[in-house]
């Protein structure tokens, strides 16, 4: 009997803040990095959290240089749930080094992609001005009722995949400026890029992206092997979640290696 394994989307993407040359700029968030393109939307088109479907943090790296609008200061650090410290500057709004600010969606519009934070110069109650050290996180929400970017069961938002099918694991680089492996709370992560032969029995294969804890490459390898071997046959009826985060729940997988994220890509089933 052949074993089957299904993943669903719940997109996570890190970067440092100064690597698009605009500090107020985030990355261009694509398919390749984030399994879909957020859709465009304006400072104030009234959304709420939910309906933009994304959250948005900065993790502070630097020391009384940032600036948070009046409003995120009172929202508490996005970690601890507790209140800003008062730092060096006896003042909630400005940052200290490890602060971790959530946005809102009135703090940032986005335009192919590219989320373009309001400057504090401009907005003294959302906006948010960035430092070059900063790391910028983002990550589909759990609850969201943006259907077009979580909940449509189309291409690129789940699969479920013959395990005769897989190919192979790589890891992928989150070592570089663009794309570094770090979650909220500052935990750092890593990304494996499992493989298998498309859907459409095309030349083009699918790719099913994971963001999890450092060090667990091999054992994501370990584990596809084992459902590629059948050593899970008795354990079920051969269909197995490896991930449904944007579901509220978590796997057996989702708890030993640490996922936080995954995507698709390609995937034609």
């Amino acid at each position: 009997m052949d074993n089957y394994v299904y993943f669903r989307k719940r997109s996570h993407f890190s970067h440092l803040s100064n690597t698009s040359g605009d500090l107020q700029n985030s990355d261009e968030l694509t398919a390749a990095n984030f399994g879909i393109v957020p859709a465009p939307r304006a400072y104030n088109d009234g959304l709420t959290e939910a309906a933009v479907g994304i959250e948005v943090f900065i993790r502070a790296l630097s020391t009384a240089n940032d600036t948070r609008g009046t409003a995120l200061a009172a929202q508490g650090d996005a970690v601890t749930g507790g209140s800003f410290a008062l730092g060096l500057t006896s003042d909630t709004d400005r940052s200290d080094s490890g602060d971790v600010t959530q946005l809102v969606p009135a703090s940032y519009v986005i335009a192919s992609g590219v989320l373009q934070v309001r400057d504090f110069s401009t907005d003294g109650t959302n906006g948010y001005l960035i430092n070059a050290a900063d790391q910028i996180v983002v990550r589909e929400l759990i609850g969201s009722t943006n259907d077009a970017l979580t909940d449509v069961p189309a291409i690129q938002q789940a699969g479920t995949f013959n395990m005769s099918m897989f190919l192979g694991a790589d890891p992928v680089d989150t070592n570089t400026a663009a794309i570094i492996g770090v979650d909220v709370d500052g935990t750092a992560l890593e990304k494996t890029m499992l493989k298998f032969k498309g859907g459409d029995g095309g030349a083009t294969n699918d790719y099913v992206v994971l963001t999890h804890a450092e060090n667990k490459f091999k054992d994501i390898c370990a584990a596809m092997e084992s459902l590629r071997n059948g050593s899970y046959a008795k354990m079920g009826k051969g269909v197995y979640t490896f991930t449904d985060l944007i579901g509220g729940g978590k796997t057996f997988w989702d708890s030993e290696f640490g996922i936080v994220g995954c995507h698709l890509v390609n995937t034609t089933l």
